[in-house]
């Protein structure tokens, strides 16, 4: 018997209803406003290389916002955002993103629609852009499988590969996603894991040291093991596994200390609002904050040459600086340095706190660090919403440095990397809420900090003494889970590793969009744009180190300048 056309190209037992055929869809009302929002992860952002980072936050809100303006969807706009960051060597997903143990790239993405539906891949590697299998996997869960089976959410490792092999997405082989700073790192690393499994044997300790077994099975399995091996091998003869250089006197590790706290200074520029808190710094412990923003075997971390060397950039050095209340910098780079007025007319930005210019040649010190050298935190990710009023979320990341094989991160993870919360029905306001989270993976999933964010969010509660949940605003309610429900919390105080965080939070109401970050890293680069901007806001915050907390955001009334009509002639 023929098969019917109906059913071709189903993948898994997939039963397709209607034949593939692409759809005119009807475009946004012109009233409704589009909104990106992107960040390229927590961590340190050195200040030499610091336009790399917002050059590409700045072009992953472009042509987010291209998809949105031509009627694209919120996922199909989160989705592109992620793509271009992997894209771009600078950060730490996709291409270029750290090595595991063996010198393999294994990437972790997930995407969420407004529903609260998600797709996720972990562990993933020989795919360009895990964003996009994440989409795919997503997309695979509306389907129908025969025998009432449950189509998967979340796919890893070999599965995951398995799964892109059958959608038909390009498999590229390993040395196409290793850049030549993430081989230098893991050379580098690997040095400083030989010498310290040494001094650990010799003081009698236990070798942590994690080793990749034989793989004995037949056929396609133990073939590919044999790539793997090779690639590895292949990773090992090109490298130099030479000693790093001596540290610098004065420092026993050169990504530890401590950022001297300086504020920029010169003449101020404009006044605008600013959403902070008390200004005394929180309660944690300092150097351990310091350390896993700066560690390579705490955190991911990045080290790429610096401006001069990557490109020629026309750079304006007369970019405003935002200084919140407890010292953190905010630095604002603009393509276009116009002013702008809000849909509301009222001619300010809720842009975080007053500004101050940047002087020509300013720099800002950071204590013991090599101010060429970047060591940036896990995920990038983004929130989109479209005309229709959706909202969407995706993130991915290539992990720690020197990872397990088989580690799966916090982006791979829904509530954990990423988490939308959806509108109710019965909600006059249509409140929603969608979050995407960078740090310590490991104390991220422990908090289940994305989806517990997302709801002191969209509930505007804080948790008080007791466990009980108190009114707060959304500034108060987002300091308060990074401060008592993410570093207070048991899992990561007494833990070996610190807890480093950095949240992007979006919430949606009828009147507008809020726009919400926070982080107790040394820095966090992002950046914002709505349907009637020309062109992205891109803002470094920068906090006053010590693990104290820096927070800011934007806000946007739901409203467009009304056109004025002209009589239709009779």
């Amino acid at each position: 018997m023929a098969t019917s056309t109906a059913q071709q190209g189903a993948v898994d037992g997939a039963t397709q209803t209607d034949l593939p055929t692409r759809k005119a869809t009807n475009s946004p009302h012109r009233s409704d406003i589009c909104c990106i929002f992107v960040h390229a992860g927590a961590g340190y952002h050195s200040i030499a290389n610091e336009r790399i980072h917002l050059d590409a936050c700045n072009d992953a809100a472009q042509i987010a916002m291209l998809i949105l303006r031509n009627g694209g969807s919120a996922l199909d706009a989160a989705e592109m955002a992620v793509k271009v960051l992997e894209d771009r060597e600078i950060t730490n997903a996709g291409f270029g993103s750290n090595l595991a143990m063996d010198g393999v790239v294994e990437c972790d993405a997930s995407i969420v629609d407004h529903h609260g539906r998600s797709g996720a891949v972990g562990a993933v590697f020989k795919i360009k852009n895990p964003v996009s299998l994440a989409r795919l996997v997503l997309n695979h869960t509306m389907e129908t499988l025969t025998l009432r089976r449950v189509p998967p959410n979340l796919l890893v490792g070999q599965g995951a590969l398995d799964f892109a092999r059958e959608m038909g997405v390009l498999e590229l082989p390993y040395d196409a996603l290793v850049s030549d700073a993430a081989r230098e790192r893991w050379s580098r690393w690997r040095s400083d894991l030989k010498g310290a499994e040494r001094k650990a044997r010799k003081a009698g300790h236990h070798s942590s040291r994690w080793r990749v077994g034989e793989l004995n099975s037949p056929g396609e399995e133990a073939e590919a093991a044999r790539i793997r091996r090779d690639h590895t091998n292949n990773m090992l003869q090109d490298c130099s596994l030479e000693p790093n250089s001596p540290i610098p006197s004065g420092a026993d590790d050169p990504f530890f200390g401590t950022p001297s706290n300086t504020t920029a200074s010169g003449p101020p520029s404009s006044q605008v609002r600013m959403s902070t808190l008390d200004s005394e710094p929180a309660m944690v412990r300092p150097q351990s904050i310091a350390e896993s923003s700066r560690s390579a075997f705490i955190n991911s971390t990045q080290k790429v040459p610096t401006i001069s060397q990557y490109r020629d950039t026309d750079v304006t050095n007369g970019s405003p600086r935002f200084t919140t209340q407890d010292g953190a910098l905010l630095n604002t780079n603009r393509i276009a340095m116009t002013h702008r007025s809000w849909a509301d007319g009222s001619g300010e930005e809720s842009d975080s706190a007053s500004t101050s210019t940047r002087p020509a040649d300013s720099a800002i010190p950071h204590a013991h660090v090599d101010g060429t050298a970047d060591h940036i935190t896990d995920t990038v990710g983004a929130i989109a919403i479209d005309g229709w009023g959706n909202i969407a979320c995706a993130a991915s990341s290539g992990g720690i440095g020197m990872k397990h094989r088989g580690r799966v991160g916090p982006a791979a993870l829904v509530g954990v990397g990423a988490a939308v919360v959806p509108i109710d029905p019965d909600d006059p306001e249509e409140i929603c809420v969608g979050t995407v989270t960078s740090g310590t993976g490991e104390h991220m999933a422990t908090t289940m900090a994305a989806t517990v964010c997302a709801e002191r969010l969209y509930q505007s509660v804080k948790k008080g003494k007791g466990g009980e949940y108190i009114d707060a605003t959304e500034d108060e309610a987002l300091r308060s889970m990074i401060d008592k429900e993410f570093m207070g919390h048991p899992s990561v105080k007494h833990s070996n590793s610190a807890g480093a965080i950095g949240i992007l939070g979006v919430k949606k109401t009828r009147q507008g969009v809020m726009l919400y970050f926070g982080h107790n890293t040394d820095s966090f680069a992002m950046a914002s744009m709505h349907s009637d901007e020309d062109t992205p806001w891109c803002a470094m915050s920068r906090s006053n180190g010590n693990g104290s907390i820096a927070q800011g955001g934007r806000m946007m009334r739901y409203q467009r300048k009304k056109k004025t009509k002209t009589a239709t002639p009779h």
